[in-house]
């Protein structure tokens, strides 16, 4: 087995004697950045980010979350069960302090571990987050600018049917199992105008591919329990959140909604917001390299001990 392959199929045991599947880009000698994936995907999203982090001095380490590739589903999940897991993973791995990336759905996870951990986190980077859309529509400026009514439906209300969701998670795993090609060539017909055009890209396409085809290894449990738990209040207390935040959000991004994550942007303390204008859900697949340098001068504005990398 070569060296690449090997790294992006490793096992972590935790101190319970829990597995975790994760993967490693970059330079496996730079400052770490646990990289969060979204849903449903898997620790293969990270793959599009081994040269440029190779280039700047980044050890990527991407797990899978429990239910996705390589790592065996949970019970009961919540937003605090999955933030203690995660704790859990960064003490086996013996990171002592690190940054945190998290692209769309991984974004709740990584608020949430960023304020547990505080100070050992160095910066926090979220891509086209999933906000707290519950908190958000409880608040009065989400009452006043609701999201819209199918994100909505999809994030509020679809979550709690399970005897809905779940059959459907497991048939959409089936049928990606029997036709990744096929459905693969739907994507870009189904996204929007914007996110169309970068998943028309055969090297993207392939590997959103992979990255999909390795989220329902297991089936379509990790999905389902992501689902649930982006349907509830985070229960975060954002003023622990210490370290230099940013937030990339697309205006045109028709899967999360952007009103929650430019909420969530405005209760992070020490957060930088950056509107696309006209940017979709996918823009980061065109934008690796612009992102994982603003995240090294983060990274170095939080006192990593090192300046700012190239």
């Amino acid at each position: 087995m070569s060296g690449a392959v090997a790294r992006d199929r490793q096992m972590l045991i935790l101190a319970d004697g829990r597995r975790v599947g994760f993967a490693e880009y970059g330079d496996p000698e730079g400052l770490p950045v646990l990289a969060l994936h979204g849903a449903p995907a898997s620790r293969l999203m990270y793959a599009a980010a081994d040269q440029s982090a190779r280039q700047r001095h980044l050890r990527i380490i991407a797990p899978d979350r429990p239910g996705y590739g390589l790592t065996p589903p949970d019970t009961s999940a919540s937003l605090a069960s999955r933030t203690s897991w995660l704790n859990a993973v960064a003490d086996a791995l013996n990171l002592e302090r690190f940054a945190i990336l998290a692209i769309s759905g991984g974004g709740p996870y990584a608020v949430a571990l960023a304020a547990r951990l505080k100070d050992r986190i160095c910066a926090l980077a979220l891509v086209s987050p999933i906000g707290p859309v519950a908190d958000y529509m409880a608040s009065p400026e989400g009452k006043e600018h609701p999201i819209k009514f199918l994100q909505d439906r999809f994030f509020l209300h679809l979550p709690f049917r399970t005897w809905l969701t779940h059959p459907l998670g497991d048939l959409s795993a089936w049928a990606l199992r029997k036709g990744p090609d096929m459905l693969a060539g739907l994507a870009p017909k189904l996204a929007s105008t914007p996110d169309a055009k970068i998943l028309s890209r055969p090297d993207i396409n392939r590997y959103l591919r992979d990255m999909t085809l390795e989220a329902f290894r297991q089936g379509g449990s990790g999905g389902t329990s992501d689902l649930e738990i982006y349907a509830r209040p985070w229960g975060v207390r954002y003023e622990d959140v210490t370290a230099p935040a940013v937030i990339w959000q697309g205006t045109a991004d028709a899967i999360v909604p952007p009103a929650a994550s430019e909420w969530l942007a405005g209760r992070l303390p020490r957060c930088t917001f950056h509107s696309l204008d006209g940017a979709g859900h996918f823009w980061i697949f065109e934008h690796v390299d612009g992102v994982l340098s603003e995240l090294c001068n983060l990274m170095a504005s939080g006192d990593t001990g090192a300046g700012p990398v190239p």
